[in-house]
């Protein structure tokens, strides 16, 4: 698999949101713009395989549904966790989009416009050089394809997040985001600092940093964040011990799906 950091800018939340609504539905797709390239991420975040849904995909179908405001959460959840170390090769398009996410988080607040994503640029392929799990002749070729284009491609996601992180083309960290998207960053974050299943999980500095990261969030809400949440999926997740001085504890009873959401 060739690697690429490009995020494709014309593949947008709302015109996959169309597409795959329409595929659910068994209706047709054409009048979308660009309908093969929405399709192509369908796949690559593994919510079609070939031009049917999977289990994924009927189930963000099912919840997207319900309730269209969880779409652009879900779907920038799916892209933000979906980029593995180990397959470093593969969805290259996601470790830029995880990154560029981060950084503009540690930023709080920035202008979205070509004069302010060119040096974002930079940043990151200083970043893509500088990651071990890189092949070197692979990278040196995969980063000419990484422009502001393709930061403007996440920025066409998190667009559809509700409440928005977004607004007149300035990014602002937020203040609330759905139980969903909290409970699936808690327990993605779990799994990547060695969280065990029944096992109380400290949220350290770094895991409420991580976990603030991947909903959006202002640091100062999470702890409201996860009260909200707690009491809505009791067979998933419960808080732990009481710390004390130590910081706050979750225990998670199973690690959260996408499917724990329908209910």
């Amino acid at each position: 698999m060739t690697l690429s950091f490009h995020v494709r800018h014309e593949v947008t939340f709302d015109r996959a949101k169309e597409v795959l609504f329409a595929v659910a539905r068994e209706e047709t797709y054409e009048h979308v713009p660009q309908p093969e390239r929405q399709i192509t991420r369908l796949r690559q975040i593994g919510l079609m395989t070939g031009n049917k849904l999977t289990a994924l995909g009927k189930t963000v179908f099912a919840l997207s549904d319900t309730k269209p405001d969880l779409w652009g959460d879900l779907l920038h959840f799916c892209h933000y966790a979906l980029w593995q170390p180990e397959k470093s090769s593969e969805n290259g398009f996601t470790w830029t989009y995880r990154a560029f996410v981060d950084h503009i988080w540690s930023l709080k607040n920035i202008q979205i416009n070509v004069d302010s994503l060119e040096p974002i640029v930079s940043t990151l392929i200083n970043k893509i050089e500088a990651e071990a799990h890189f092949d070197v002749e692979e990278t040196r070729k995969a980063v000419v394809s990484l422009s502001w284009r393709s930061l403007k491609g996440v920025h066409n996601w998190l667009a559809g997040v509700v409440p928005p992180v977004i607004e007149n083309e300035m990014f602002a960290c937020r203040y609330f985001c759905p139980p969903e998207l909290a409970l699936l960053a808690a327990g993605w974050v779990a799994q990547q600092t060695e969280g065990e299943l029944g096992i109380d999980f400290l949220l350290t500095p770094e895991r409420r940093e991580m976990m603030c990261k991947v909903c959006l969030l202002d640091p100062s809400a999470l702890d409201r964040l996860l009260d909200w949440t707690l009491p809505l999926y009791p067979d998933v997740m419960v808080a732990g011990t009481s710390a004390g001085v130590y910081g706050r504890f979750l225990r998670f009873l199973k690690w959260p799906e996408m499917s724990d959401l329908l209910r």
